[in-house]
């Protein structure tokens, strides 16, 4: 059920993700830059907040705009942002219950004669209605039965619940552990489900492997959030 509704809403996003224009570069007159950086490609928000942050240049103590659009042209929720020191983030409110849909976050400047686009994000938004209860999480790359190689192997996926504040992803031969890796989920709003990226290192093995999901609970537990089986060959995948 949980990947049947992740195939919906990741066609979702690839429409918007190619249906998205390239941000306007600011201007000379302007001498601004802003850089969204969260929500990633690959968020699905689930919250009734959508968390947008970034960067600017240091230089730059003016205000800017952010707004949040859907696929339809409608603008759910904006702000007035002004950065610190480089760095902003806020937390928008949205009243959004429709079906699941693509939105495009735009961080924007004007003087109330010009106006620029500084940078876009594109995201889906979906009811909480569709979230899967308690926490979970995917390896969305490399799936089942799958060849890789080299040196190490790139790992993509999502994870979602509160209180998951590291994942923690292996690679393993039968009961040895080959390598280990951990990212940390820095990201607030933890209904929404969250994409996330690591490379595990191989060892130069070969021979059928698998790749582990999982974190560390509230009672210090090791909690597997999924599993895939690969084979690694002597040549990259």
């Amino acid at each position: 059920m949980l990947r049947s509704i992740l195939g919906v809403l990741a066609l979702l996003l690839a429409a918007a993700c190619t249906s998205t224009p390239s941000a306007t570069q600011p201007t000379n007159t302007f001498e601004t830059f802003v850089t969204i950086e969260s929500p990633r490609i690959g968020t699905v928000i689930y919250s009734g907040t959508i968390y947008v942050a970034g960067t600017t240049n240091d230089s730059m103590n003016d205000a800017f705009q952010i707004q949040v659009i859907t696929g339809n042209g409608d603008i759910i929720a904006e702000s007035t942002v002004t950065p610190i020191d480089g760095q902003w983030d806020v937390q928008l409110p949205h009243a959004y219950t429709g079906d699941p849909t693509e939105i495009t976050i735009i961080a924007s400047v004007s003087d109330g004669e010009t106006f620029a686009e500084l940078d876009l994000a594109s995201a889906v938004l979906s009811p909480i209605s569709n979230r899967p209860n308690d926490h979970y999480g995917l390896i969305l790359q490399p799936t089942n039965n799958d060849t890789a190689g080299g040196e190490q192997i790139p790992v993509f996926g999502i994870v979602s619940g509160p209180g998951i504040q590291e994942i923690i992803v292996t690679l393993s031969m039968g009961e040895e552990e080959i390598s280990r890796t951990t990212a940390a989920v820095d990201y607030p709003n933890k209904l929404d489900e969250i994409p996330w990226q690591v490379d595990l290192l191989t060892d130069n093995r070969t021979g059928p492997v698998q790749v582990t999901l999982a974190y560390e609970d509230e009672t210090g537990n090791f909690a597997v959030l999924d599993e895939v089986e690969l084979v690694l060959t002597a040549i990259a995948g």
